[in-house]
């Protein structure tokens, strides 16, 4: 490859058409992957909700673990805020 094409930089603009197709992609992506899962006989486990689950290749749903919802940050009126930079 030329030192050009190395120098070039790929640049991930946020249009909504192609954070769109990324979606998109990744919808597809898992379905296909639950369905050779089921297929193979294999247990996937995803969240749903505050739900950790363990999906088995039958359908049968076991919860696993149940996740905190985090609380909300309490900021009042004249609250200062400090942030650290690299």
């Amino acid at each position: 490859m030329s030192q050009e094409k190395l120098d070039k930089k790929i640049v991930f603009r946020s249009d909504t058409k192609e954070v769109s197709n990324l979606i998109l992609a990744g919808k597809q992506a898992v379905a296909k992957a639950i369905r050779e899962n089921r297929a193979l006989g294999l247990s996937f486990t995803y969240t749903r909700g505050n739900k950790v689950v363990r999906e088995n290749a039958n359908g049968d749903i076991e919860n696993l673990k149940i996740i905190p919802l985090r609380s909300s940050l309490k900021i009042k009126k004249g609250t200062i805020l400090y942030v650290k930079s690299k």
